[in-house]
């Protein structure tokens, strides 16, 4: 919300659905609607996707929806993190997941949206 008040359109991506280990809820299709609201609101444009940050082609499909239709990509905030061994008696596939998510999630964001982003090092 703080990118898209300060004059960003948005691409939104989610995997709006619970990954077994995680033991509190994760985002929702209606939590994402409801970002899709309070963008628009602020007279932002904004893409969302159902995708999720391990599966790199839907991180890419994501992220080629959101250049077609807003034309650019400027910045991007890989942000998708989950702490399953937070609670309980952790599984070591807690680890698994959490890395999966939190480390090779960043990775597959950061490698879908390099090709897209403005390359300020070279000379016009």
């Amino acid at each position: 919300m703080r990118l898209a008040q300060e004059g960003a359109d948005i691409v939104a991506v989610d995997i709006c659905a619970q990954i077994e280990s995680d033991p509190y809820p994760l985002a929702t299709e209606a939590g994402l609607a409801e970002t899709a609201v309070l963008v628009e609101k602020l007279d932002r444009r904004i893409v969302t996707r159902i995708a999720d940050v391990r599966e790199r082609r839907q991180l890419e499909e994501a992220v080629q929806a959101g250049v077609a239709e807003l034309g650019r990509l400027d910045v991007v905030v890989a942000n998708a993190g989950i702490l399953p061994m937070a609670m309980g008696d952790p599984d070591p596939m807690d680890f698994v997941d959490a890395t999966d998510v939190d480390l090779i999630g960043v990775m597959n964001a950061v490698a879908v949206s390099v090709p897209h982003l403005p390359d300020h090092n070279r000379s016009s």
